[in-house]
């Protein structure tokens, strides 16, 4: 798929025609929509536990299942955590990523055969995660500083109207980092769900498309996809992510996301996953 980078976005519709009988309409730039996105759906606090299959060719899938949890402090800095839990030779592989409120974001990666973390420097982090179809930079929520937004024609995705964005890194060494020229944000208009998000390098050809299903409340608290699906046609690859269980807005320990405790997983962190992973209801196959 090729998608010509816009020069004409559309206007905003303004006031000064009552007079010739037509009514202001409130138009939602690409700023207002993807805020809308975020306050829609935004947590403090989050614990998924999550089963990730990577289909590459012939091969047999692999199948991994990792908990997934995020704490945003006091100070407004956000601490992100990954880690496998299964297959056995995975198990303890962790993703760890600490971020500063407009400031600097670290990455750390952890395998237990190979010792201590290991911090991923910003050159590597288009790379991808564990032979997934999802890179390091992937692996991070949202930062609205980061990226630039505009809106396009609204389109349709399976009968449903979407706000079309187009999304460009701030800055060219943001540009380098993530490996995308742009991406094109295809968000509900009713529920401000996102739909589709396609990557495109800087020719403006498709290098992948994630595509997210099955929305439903979590916690009483907001909408989460329960599969996301990313493809990668020109590797012929893609990984489906299936949602199993949620807690969203309940506080984690801060001491949950410490160098230290990557390597030191205790009976308080067991007890976590233990709180989520024996009610966990059935996924959806891809």
């Amino acid at each position: 798929m090729q998608r010509l980078r816009p020069f004409l976005i559309l206007t905003v519709l303004a006031g000064g025609l009552l007079a010739t009988g037509f009514k202001t309409v409130n138009y939602m730039d690409g700023d207002a929509v993807m805020a809308k996105v975020r306050e829609t759906h935004g947590a403090d606090a989050e614990i998924d536990v999550i089963k990730m299959v990577t289909v590459q060719g012939s091969n047999d899938p692999v199948t991994r299942t990792m908990i997934s949890a995020v704490q945003k402090d006091a100070k407004g800095n956000s601490m992100y955590l990954l880690r496998f839990l299964s297959p056995e030779d995975e198990k303890g592989v962790s993703l760890l990523v600490l971020e500063k409120d407009g400031g600097d974001v670290d990455q750390y990666l952890y395998v237990p055969t190979m010792g201590a973390p290991k911090k991923i420097a910003p050159s590597a982090r288009s790379s991808n995660f564990m032979g997934s179809d999802f890179t390091y930079e992937d692996m991070r929520k949202e930062k609205p500083g980061e990226w630039t937004y505009a809106r396009l024609e609204d389109e349709k995705i399976d009968n449903t109207d979407c706000y079309v964005i187009i999304s460009d890194p701030a800055n060219k060494e943001r540009e380098k980092i993530t490996g995308y020229t742009d991406r094109v944000i295809y968000v509900d208009k009713a529920t401000y769900d996102v739909r589709r998000i396609e990557f495109l390098d800087s020719k403006h050809k498709l290098i992948k498309q994630f595509d997210a299903y099955d929305y439903e409340l979590t916690n009483n608290v907001t909408q989460r996809p329960h599969r996301g699906e990313m493809k990668n046609p020109g590797k012929k690859t893609n990984t489906v992510m299936m949602l199993l269980n949620s807690r969203i807005n309940k506080p984690v320990d801060e001491k949950f996301f410490t160098l230290d405790t990557l390597q030191h997983w205790g009976l308080d962190q067991d007890k976590i996953i233990a709180d989520l992973v024996p009610s966990t209801p059935a996924a959806k196959t891809p």
